[in-house]
């Protein structure tokens, strides 16, 4: 009898696992990593677009109180595809944690465990200061640090080759000038977030006997009610100061503190008097007393989209309440702070959210954003890794741009951060080509920003082509020669009026050196600002790069009469054009693109010059070279390009006068 129940037991067993041999089991824990306890109802997704059999599964499960989470996903019998599950959480500052798998026979059991940050997001570090100069004829600085996030580390770099890591250091100049200096911060305490601030400092009189009145202003640390310090920042010697501190009180300090007896918005003048040689000045400025105004109402929404069924989110600050009204862009409307919207057909649709503050204020804000909606079919997994040398890249990002995709179809740019062992996936994206771009977050590193195809301009990048996916794209990042240290700078600012703000810090400033070897980079930061502090002098070319965006090459050179350059730059359709003292290049634009049997340049410079447009394969063989000469103003040249077989070239105008201009062709 013992034996038959062995038996029958060991059946039920064997049914048993022959009955799960067709369920795909994910499961795992979200710990706060915080306090280390576990995240209660906490969404996870968990998403699959198989490598065979078309098989599509998104699916969004929520933690247990004990922080566990668990989905099944069930096959049909005899039917198990393979392919990779992609396990992904956000965390409280807002980066999506992701994990991804291969299932398929034998390996439908999934484990993934999260230690994420799930409250509040902390608050952010970012490095400010501003300078309070000594009355002069002192060459001392006292440097205010303003940065949010103050745990530290400090580095000060004061332009003259000397540094500090103080705090609010002063600084005595040996002579007058103007001095770039910058503040690095770090904070030990917040996720190891990292920033820097540069500003322009003019110490003592160094304009000729100038007369000019200036200064600032910040609140008491102590009383920010309405105790305030102004700060003197006039240059020169031999004045008097008379100041009015808008409320019929008056004083004659270089740097006053006044208590004001209400908040109010104060008209602030600061007069300067000096008699030899004889001058005057007025400086006046609107000054606000008190604490701020309330922040506005804004709220904001998120997305997650299951092909034609979008999940929307809105947003408001913490304990906020308000009622949410949608817009979802093809006539339909709908209700509640959390909505499931279903598509009727792909397509790019405008979404407005609408909230009012359920309070005495009634407050209303809107906003709206361009949501691509696609369906579940010609979509593929696009994926591969990034090293250093031989080396995973563990801290940085890639991102996909879209060369042109599907018809009906838009634009299509998506990224993903660089998962631990230097794997990135993108898994849903439409038939299409494709340039994919890897970029390390330490632009002080070794490395620099790098195309598919290791290649650092975007011209050159390897296009990649889909629905035939070749999986693995890797990347392997270009290696920078060293940038000499020095006390030069170059910093400047792209004008976005042509970018979507989501596309500023994209782009990335490379900087070379007088060979054209490139020595580092910047991101530009969400305002268009780049800085390069603390570079030798010397001769150097700068150049943004923007997939699907041509750019100018600036050629900047510093010395010890110039040690700081200031490089603006332009965003004019699909093209950045540089303006400098050294670019003498205003305009210029290639046309027709896609070619047929001639290709028309038109440019316009600021003075003569003479010479070389290249056609090159995109290997670097040049197949076409004429040589030109330029006149000041508008100039039209023409090349006889029928000759060439159908592709895609490479564009390259060039001059010992600093033109250096690349752009991608089409034939």
């Amino acid at each position: 009898m013992k034996k038959v129940i062995l038996l029958l037991f060991s059946l039920l067993v064997a049914v048993s696992v022959m009955a799960q041999t067709n369920i795909l089991r994910v499961s795992g824990v979200v710990t706060d990593s915080a306090s280390g306890n576990p995240a209660a109802n906490y969404p996870v997704h968990i998403d699959i677009d198989s490598a065979s059999g078309g098989f599509i599964y998104h699916h969004e499960v929520h933690t247990m109180p004990n922080g566990f989470y668990a989905d099944s996903i069930f096959f049909a019998a005899g039917y198990i595809p393979t392919g990779i599950v992609r396990v992904s959480t956000w965390d409280c500052m807002q980066h999506l944690r992701i994990g991804n798998f291969a299932f398929g026979p034998g390996n439908l059991i999934i484990t993934k465990d999260f230690l994420i940050c799930t409250g509040p997001p902390p608050p952010p570090c970012h490095a400010d200061f501003y300078p309070v100069f000594s009355p002069p004829p002192s060459l001392s600085v006292h440097f205010i640090n303003t940065s949010v996030g103050i745990n530290g580390p400090w580095q000060w770099s004061f332009g003259d080759g000397t540094s500090s890591g103080l705090f609010d250091p002063f600084h005595v100049y040996a002579t007058s000038g103007l001095y770039h200096v910058t503040l690095t911060m770090g904070d030990s305490l917040n996720g190891g977030c990292f920033s820097y601030e540069s500003h322009e400092v003019m110490v003592g009189d160094s304009t000729g006997g100038g007369c000019h009145a200036e200064f600032s202003w910040n609140c008491d640390s102590n009383n920010t009610v309405t105790t305030i310090h102004f700060n003197n920042l006039t240059l020169g010697q031999g004045f008097t100061w008379n100041w009015s501190f808008g409320d019929s009180t008056f004083s004659a300090d270089y740097n006053p503190t006044h208590t004001y007896a209400h908040p109010g918005d104060f008209h602030v003048c600061l007069t300067i008097t000096r008699s030899n040689p004889a001058c005057q000045d007025v400086e006046c400025k609107e000054v606000h007393v008190g604490p701020p105004p309330p922040p506005p109402c804004a709220s904001w929404f998120s997305h997650v989209p299951d092909w034609l069924l979008i999940h929307f989110d809105g947003h408001m600050p913490p304990n906020h309440p308000a009622a949410y009204s949608w817009n979802f862009g093809d006539g339909t409307t709908g209700n509640g702070e959390h909505v499931d919207h279903t598509y009727s057909a792909p397509g790019l649709y405008a979404v407005t959210l609408t909230t009012v503050t359920q309070d005495s204020m009634q407050c209303s804000w809107t906003s709206t954003q361009q949501i691509p909606v696609w369906d579940s079919t010609d979509f593929h997994h696009v994926s591969g890794h990034v090293f250093t040398g031989n080396t995973p890249l563990t801290f940085g990002m890639v991102m996909i741009f879209s060369v042109d995709t599907m018809p009906n179809t838009p634009p299509f740019f998506a990224f993903d951060l660089i998962h631990p062992m230097g794997e990135y996936l993108f898994p849903a994206v439409p038939n299409g080509n494709y340039v994919i771009w890897a970029m390390p977050f330490d632009s002080a590193g070794q490395y620099l920003p790098t195309f598919f195809g290791d290649k650092i301009h975007w011209e050159q990048a390897t296009i990649i082509h889909l629905g035939q996916p070749q999986n693995p794209y890797d990347i392997h990042l270009v290696h920078a020669i060293s940038m000499n240290a020095g006390q030069g700078g170059i910093n400047g600012h792209v004008n976005t009026q042509g970018l979507k703000s989501t596309q500023v810090d994209q782009i990335t400033m490379l900087l070379s050196d007088e060979t054209g070897e490139p020595i580092g980079f910047r991101r530009v930061n969400t305002s268009g600002g780049f800085d390069f502090s603390g570079v030798a002098f010397g001769t150097y070319y700068l150049k943004p790069e923007l997939p699907n965006t041509t750019s100018d090459v600036v050629k900047v050179v510093l010395s010890a009469s110039k040690p700081v350059a200031v490089v603006n730059m332009t965003m004019n359709g699909k093209s950045i054009l540089g303006i400098s003292e050294n670019s003498i290049v205003e305009s210029f634009t290639a046309y027709p693109n896609p070619i047929q049997d001639a290709l028309n340049l038109s440019i316009n410079v600021v003075s003569p010059a003479t010479g070389t447009v290249e056609i090159l394969t995109m290997t670097g063989q040049a197949i076409a070279r004429e040589a030109f000469t330029l006149t000041k103003g508008a100039n039209q040249v023409e090349m006889n390009v029928s000759n060439l077989n159908h592709g895609i070239y490479l564009l390259k105008i060039s001059s010992p006068d600093g033109i250096r201009i690349v752009q991608k062709l089409v034939k």
